[in-house]
């Protein structure tokens, strides 16, 4: 029997917090010996959370053998952290998990075939690593686990949107060591460096730029989805989806008026909403922000909107949308992938601004705030001042506005508005007043935004009747507003509503958009 089949491996994982990473300055001293230091004015990066990859090693009684880090996963994901800027780490690590995984499952196989008598390695094909393949391409692991990702995702089994993360974490990670110049006996997949010729913007000294891009046939396609022929609302894509317009009104009844919902395993008691998660999922809804951004914005965020007297004397705010800046710029967090805390401009329904005025001027919202101070100053009396260190770091100085009673920042529980959102939905379903189950989460309020955003700048005209934007005009201002880094991901919003029954269409707004964008140019 094999060496191999004696023993058990899985991919584990380690998690590292508040990790203060600062790149030493190596050099040889005058005994000849190498020695390193840190520039003094390094602040170095922080790394609030970090999750590496291991191979753990079990015999057959479940006993630990070893435990080795996987040391070219790991690299790269710091390399993501601390040479790009990446805040959010989890999701590469669990797309390299599912992907080690695989690889461990095939040197199983290989090894169960395995007869050393038999193998010839002038013709047999290697055992599979993360840097060995095989000649033929479809042999290759990386392509069967893409092929191995799309079932899954076919049957049901994964999500689409997941499936394709996980095949870009597994490309981004190969076109790492192939920038590095790593050599492997065979190609990991079709892979080109296309050299980009760039004009400069003004602000640059070189008239122009080159950039390279690294393509690669590894990608994952699906067929797109027509009319819903018959397919049960349930089940078209969750993720994307967004809500009808009779989901949301019901869904707002329950936020706005009725404040109450009711809690897994108690059907009887309705409990109130507080109004921290309202105004969170508000704000969602009508800016398209993701649950983090919205949880991360501050008192300097908000406006208190200037009002107006009309033509028939009724009190009515001077403009009905405002512009909403988020990220870097702007002091709050923006989930981006790639690009770390990337600022963007999106927008608001000024009655929702209002509101959110309105709460930081009550002594519920100020009672918070002191609480909240008061705890900054005790976290760093006591030296805990790992929360105010990274680009996504508590800011003393901020007034949030999300803030738990006892004063910490909600956006340290985003957990919390998941589980807030799901017993709105509960009260929701439990009601049945809308005749089906209502399955959206937080991020499809993002979605509905989007729809709507999209359908009405495409169908929005001027004085003389004529579409003021085209298509593609309109596709690139609801990306910006999203923040996405192409369009490619927008479409994806945009092609699971068209699977929305056609009597149940996405052309209300549930505010007046109209001559909000008149003073925007095509």
């Amino acid at each position: 029997m094999s060496l191999h089949l004696a023993y058990i491996k899985r991919v584990e994982t380690t998690t590292i917090k508040n990790y203060l990473y600062r790149k030493p300055i190596v050099s040889i001293d005058c005994n000849g010996e190498p020695v390193s230091e840190y520039p003094s004015g390094d602040k170095g990066v922080l790394i609030k959370k970090m999750i590496l990859l291991n191979i753990a090693t079990y015999t057959k009684d479940n006993k630990l053998v070893s435990f080795e880090p996987i040391e070219q996963a790991n690299q790269f994901l710091l390399s993501k952290a601390i040479e790009d800027g990446v805040l959010e780490i989890s999701s590469i690590s669990r797309g390299l998990v599912s992907y080690f995984s695989f690889l461990l499952e095939l040197q199983l196989a290989w090894d169960e075939e395995f007869d050393e008598a038999d193998f010839n390695a002038l013709y047999d094909e290697p055992r599979p690593d993360w840097d060995h393949f095989p000649r033929i391409k479809q042999n290759k692991q990386t392509y069967l686990y893409r092929d191995g990702l799309k079932l899954l995702a076919i049957n049901g089994d994964l999500a689409k949107s997941t499936a394709k993360n996980y095949i870009s974490n597994v490309v981004n990670f190969y076109k790492y060591w192939l920038r590095k110049g790593y050599k492997f006996n065979n190609p990991p997949f079709e892979h080109e460096v296309v050299t980009l010729n760039l004009s400069a913007n003004a602000f640059s000294m070189k008239g122009h730029y080159k950039k390279q891009i690294h393509t690669t046939d590894l990608r994952l396609k699906f067929s797109k989805s027509s009319r819903t022929g018959g397919t049960a609302l349930e089940s078209l894509r969750r993720d994307l989806k967004p809500f009808t317009p009779r989901e949301w009104n019901a869904l707002q009844n329950i936020l706005m008026n009725t404040r109450r919902v009711l809690r897994h395993g108690d059907d009887i008691k309705l409990h109130s909403l507080p109004i921290e998660y309202t105004n969170h999922f508000m704000i969602c809804r009508y800016s398209g922000l993701r649950r983090e951004e919205a949880a991360s914005l501050h008192c300097d965020q908000i406006v208190n909107p200037k009002m107006i007297i009309n033509d028939v004397g009724e009190e009515v705010f001077e403009q009905p949308i405002l512009n909403l800046g988020v990220g870097d710029k702007y002091k709050s967090f923006t989930k981006t992938p790639e690009r770390g805390n990337k600022s963007r401009v999106t927008i608001i329904p000024a009655s929702v601004m209002k509101s959110l005025y309105d709460y930081t001027q009550s002594e519920r919202y100020q009672k918070r705030l002191i609480k909240f101070r008061s705890w900054c100053a005790e976290e760093i009396e006591a030296g805990n001042t790992s929360w105010f260190e990274g680009d996504d770091a508590i800011n003393p100085d901020l007034d949030y506005l999300f803030l738990t009673q006892t004063g910490k920042p909600m956006m340290l529980r985003l957990g919390d508005f998941t589980n807030k959102w799901v017993e709105v939905r509960y009260t929701l379903n439990k009601s049945n007043s809308i005749g089906h189950k209502v399955t959206g989460s937080i991020h499809n309020l993002r979605s509905t935004f989007a729809v709507d955003l999209f359908r009405h700048l495409l169908n929005a005209k001027d004085s003389e009747g004529t579409l003021k934007f085209e298509p593609d005009v309109v596709l690139d201002r609801v990306s910006a507003m999203l923040g996405h880094e192409s369009r490619e991901m927008t479409m994806e919003y945009l092609e699971i509503a068209q699977d929305m029954p056609l009597g149940d269409e996405i052309y209300e707004d549930v505010l007046d958009y109209i001559g909000v964008f008149d003073g925007m140019e095509s």
